[in-house]
């Protein structure tokens, strides 16, 4: 199916209030559902990047590593969608490292409050805020591993609250940014079950297709999360970031086709885990982010000792 065609077959049979939850469950199987989910993360990827916010110290120490290992099983994941060739045992291995600073972080949410209690009630409100919408956004990393999209811990008795909440708005408008964001993945989301459903498309078709079923959502999207995908650039590295927004309208990988990016995306993806865990996280995505655009032939492309070079500080 051409993109063209996609997209008005979505503009016809987009469903515009769906439970994402029952649409999951429904599908046939465990790969049709690893898709879906996987999709969802990347639409929700942006607001990943406050998983740490404000001052106390356990989310400065999990921030990163967090934040690596989540678009880490995203990319592996996607990579197997798209590309032959992934080994078999690089997602669970992202999403296993993925679960221990998950633990620390959720172990630690519960006292947040008293863990910032110098700040301001609102200070502390808004960062716990932010926190806790980010975590959703992580939840749904997990999801492309449990195939279902859960509650978490700090929702169960909030009536208010939504698993897409992956993002925390503020001001006079946040009210109906909160709303729109919320319906416009829960559009999305329907539209890829339908698609897969009815049978409008391969995965791979489907994996690479843009995200967002109209040009309504994905200029919503690009309004709402252009700060966080500063600071996921800023923090994480520029072309980790570019290959995440690329996914937004497909078409693209790091600016190459797919057949031009086949041996950089699957030698990436395979990389072994001791790349991923033999040095701090921040030299990591370091190495990382130089493995999307560096030369293939370069000794050190996918080096476990490459370290993010320190910058005198301007006085």
């Amino acid at each position: 199916m051409r993109p063209s065609e996609w997209l008005k077959f979505w503009s016809r049979r987009r469903p515009d209030d769906v439970s994402p939850r029952i649409m999951l469950a429904s599908l046939a199987n465990d790969v049709d559902k690893r898709l879906v989910a996987l999709r969802s993360a990347m639409r929700a990827w942006p607001g990943v990047a406050d998983i740490g916010d404000g001052p106390w110290g356990l989310g400065r120490e999990v921030d990163l590593p967090i934040r690596l290992h989540a678009i880490r099983a995203i990319f592996v994941t996607w990579s197997e969608f798209v590309f032959d060739g992934i080994r078999s045992d690089a997602r669970r291995e992202a999403f296993d490292t993925l679960a221990v600073p998950l633990a620390k972080l959720d172990e630690g949410l519960p006292d947040f409050y008293d863990r910032n209690i110098m700040g301001s009630d609102y200070a502390v409100a808004a960062w716990q805020g932010n926190t806790e919408a980010a975590r959703r956004g992580v939840s749904l990393v997990q999801a492309i591993e449990s195939l279902e999209f859960q509650n978490l811990g700090f929702d169960k008795d909030r009536s208010y609250a939504d698993f897409l909440d992956t993002i925390k708005f503020y001001g006079p408008s946040g009210r109906d940014d909160l709303a729109r964001w919320r319906a416009a993945q829960r559009a999305a989301i329907g539209a890829d079950c339908v698609v897969l459903r009815e049978n409008k498309m391969t995965l791979a078709e489907l994996a690479f297709a843009p995200l967002w079923p109209d040009s309504t959502s994905a200029a919503l999207e690009t309004n709402l999360t252009m700060g966080l995908s500063a600071k996921n650039a800023r923090e994480l590295g520029q072309h980790i970031e570019k290959w995440a927004r690329e996914r937004k309208d497909g078409s693209l990988i790091l600016n190459m086709n797919i057949e031009q990016a086949r041996e950089r995306v699957v030698r990436t993806a395979n990389l072994p885990l001791t790349f991923w865990e033999s040095r701090p996280a921040t030299d990591t995505l370091y190495a990382f982010d130089y493995c999307l655009h560096g030369d293939l032939g370069n000794p050190n492309w996918g080096s476990e000792t490459m370290l993010r070079p320190e910058y005198p500080k301007v006085r």
